[in-house]
């Protein structure tokens, strides 16, 4: 009898919510996670006095996701400080506007399309996964302006730039949720004691259940037989490159993979997997499918910002390299992030995930984008510190297109291999993020126990 009973693989969102979740349900676990840094894709890691994460990190949770499931586990999630406002930049104009001008002459017809989301069931809204989110507003509304409404926060939480890639189902979903939890279109914030505190909170959920994180352990393959889980092998150091080792075995009779689509066939033999499912995976790790964008962080002396220090600013299309975009002050949602007396920006330009590779393109892109920037935020001209960051190895996550989301997203329960399960924000799953990855993670632990937990957990996918 294998003496763990899960090994989970990746100490991210989604590894550290499921490790942390059975332990505390008396279950034996390991997570193993390959690197030295907790938090996967939301790692946070400290340069020159700056805290820098992967890519640019809001924490986007109405109250019923991973803020539950640190209730769960008998800790608080924080929520520290929030956007005040989402900025807006007007291209005939060439200027910032508030989202609020675009539909301030009518509120009637937001009120109206909020009414219809909110009487409209979850299930509902999952059948509307191979169709654009403008076929659902217009049901309701004609109103250019509660089209950008809706458009502006896909660009920040889909990171898809055309109204007719942004899916109704992934969209709606997050919206009818923040406003049941939050009472708003959109709520975004900074985890108090920083992402290193969130994920440190939940690595300690783990061991204080008597679990264990084993770090800087990479999983060579999962050992399936006769389509069962054994265990996994883990990696050992190589003197030649194409050496063929036989690490050591942990067993056990459950493996939760958090690896995302491009990742996961390194470590789960494709042979075990029917062809359809793995057909499934293999076309969304394609390049052209990755959520890619071009990262900046700059410092300030001074700051810099339209309205309010802690706006979310977006836009569809920037006046030089018409990227669509993001950009927030760092340091006003966490001043530990930065030395005393500066300001952190981070901001990101989207790109096509297909161009991401040709590094010569992204090198031209990045310096139109960074003259972008100047012009959109003159303050940024006196920026003394900055770094560059290619979001794509890893990416954010899969583009979230009509007829690539949910039930169009390979099942979290692998079809023939009992005891594998894929708690991975790119397989089939819902949200936003970090908080995305610890529903999955919740989605996947109710289904290996068999019932659902009473957390008094909001609504998840399955």
């Amino acid at each position: 009898m294998p003496e763990t009973d899960a090994i989970v693989i990746g100490a991210g969102a989604a590894g550290l919510t499921a490790g942390a979740l059975l332990a505390k349900e008396g279950r034996s676990v390991k997570v193993v996670e390959a690197g030295p840094h907790l938090g996967g894709r939301g790692m946070a890691v400290p340069e020159e006095g700056f805290k820098l994460n992967l890519g640019g990190h809001l924490l986007e949770d109405g109250g019923g996701g991973i803020t539950k499931v640190f209730e769960y586990l008998g800790r608080t999630l924080g929520h520290g400080a929030a956007s005040s406002d989402m900025v807006v930049w007007d291209e005939e104009k060439c200027g910032w506007g508030s989202i609020r001008d675009r539909y301030s002459s009518d509120k009637s017809e937001l009120k109206k399309v909020i009414e219809a989301l909110l009487a409209t069931s979850f299930e509902e809204l999952e059948r509307w996964d191979d169709r654009p989110l403008r076929a659902w507003l217009a049901q309701h509304t004609s109103d250019q302006g509660v089209y950008d409404l809706f458009e502006f926060i896909a660009v920040l939480e889909c990171m898809t730039d055309n109204w007719w890639d942004h899916s109704a189902s992934e969209n709606l979903i997050c919206r009818k949720l923040h406003y049941e939890e939050a009472n708003r279109a959109a709520y975004s914030f900074w985890p108090e004691g920083g992402w290193d505190g969130l994920f440190g909170q939940l690595r300690d959920a783990v061991v204080e259940h008597g679990g264990e994180v084993l770090m800087d352990t990479p999983v060579e393959s999962v050992l399936i037989e006769d389509g069962e889980v054994k265990g996994v092998r883990l990696g050992r150091d190589k003197v030649l490159p194409n050496e063929v080792l036989e690490g050591e075995v942990l067993e056990a009779d459950c493996v939760i993979s958090t690896l995302p689509v491009w990742s996961v066939l390194r470590v789960v033999p494709e042979s075990a997997l029917p062809d359809w499912y793995a057909a499934q995976i293999r076309f969304l790790a394609q390049d052209h499918l990755k959520i890619s964008w071009l990262g900046l962080y700059l410092a300030t002396e001074e700051p810099v910002h339209v309205n309010s220090a802690a706006e979310l600013a977006t836009w569809t299309a920037a006046p030089r390299s018409r990227l669509s975009g993001f950009f927030f002050n760092q340091t006003a949602m966490d001043p530990a992030t930065s030395p005393p007396g500066t300001n952190l920006y981070v901001c990101g330009g989207i790109i096509p995930g297909a161009k991401a590779r040709d590094m010569r393109w992204v090198e031209h892109q990045f310096e139109l984008f960074e003259e972008d920037l100047r012009e959109m935020y003159p303050g940024l001209r006196g920026a003394y510190w900055r770094r560059r960051h290619l979001v794509h190895d890893p990416s954010f996550g899969v583009i979230q297109k009509p007829g690539l989301v949910g039930v169009f997203r390979p099942h979290w329960r692998a079809p023939n291999v009992e005891g594998l399960y894929f708690a991975s924000e790119t397989f089939r799953s819902r949200g936003i993020g970090v908080d995305r990855a610890a529903r999955a993670a919740l989605t996947v632990v109710e289904d290996y126990l068999g019932r659902k937990l009473d957390g008094n957990f909001g609504w998840r996918y399955g």
